[in-house]
């Protein structure tokens, strides 16, 4: 049994609805567990273990849909970028958070991904420009479905693929070249010119 006699599980860092669940707290007066959460609209609030584990709060309370863009494709994309990566019963987690793939502070809140990120342009999707690097400004971009595919983990490079890089590169052909010929992220091509072999 845990602290407190507390045998529930540790919800720090996941995403419950609209909460982002931060650090852990107890009361000893009522004798619950609390966590500071920050909500999307950007609050923060402590709430009680049993709320968010029942699923009884889902947000601060406020009207964080006054933003206009809770149905937007922007909000949706956010919202899944989070729940991929913070929320462990995602089914797209292990790919994401499960690896290590993390969401910058800033974009906890969908204020700062907005900000950030602006109006996705039509028929764009969010990419990362290193598959290998969480999601932040200077990590990520709006990218054609094409783009995306080149970029993703399931594109696989033989040992002969990485020597005709390298070849390429000693050659002195430019990395995004290199990146476009054998359908891969520049991100990659520059980890395979610093040494790196592909796995």
């Amino acid at each position: 049994m845990g602290l407190f006699g507390m045998t529930a599980p540790d919800l720090t860092g996941q995403s419950i609805g609209k909460w982002t669940v931060g650090g852990m707290a107890y009361d000893i007066k009522s004798h619950q567990r609390l966590y500071r959460c920050q909500c999307a609209c950007g609050s923060e609030k402590l709430v009680k273990h049993s709320h968010l584990f029942d699923g009884k709060t889902k947000s601060c309370g406020c009207s964080w849909t006054t933003h206009g863009m809770s149905n937007s494709n922007e909000y949706k994309i956010w919202d899944s970028m989070l729940g991929r990566c913070r929320n462990t019963s995602h089914h797209a987690y292990k790919g994401y958070g499960g690896r290590g793939i993390t969401v910058c502070d800033k974009w906890t809140t969908f204020a700062g991904f907005f900000e950030d990120m602006g109006l996705k342009p039509s028929k764009l999707t969010l990419e990362r420009i290193d598959n290998n690097l969480g999601y932040s400004k200077d990590n990520c971009k709006w990218a054609t479905r094409t783009e995306q595919a080149r970029n993703t983990r399931a594109t696989k490079l033989t040992m002969d693929m990485v020597l005709d890089i390298k070849r390429l590169i000693s050659q002195g052909v430019s990395q995004s070249k290199i990146a476009s010929m054998f359908y891969v992220s520049r991100g990659n091509i520059g980890h395979i010119a610093q040494g790196a072999t592909w796995a």
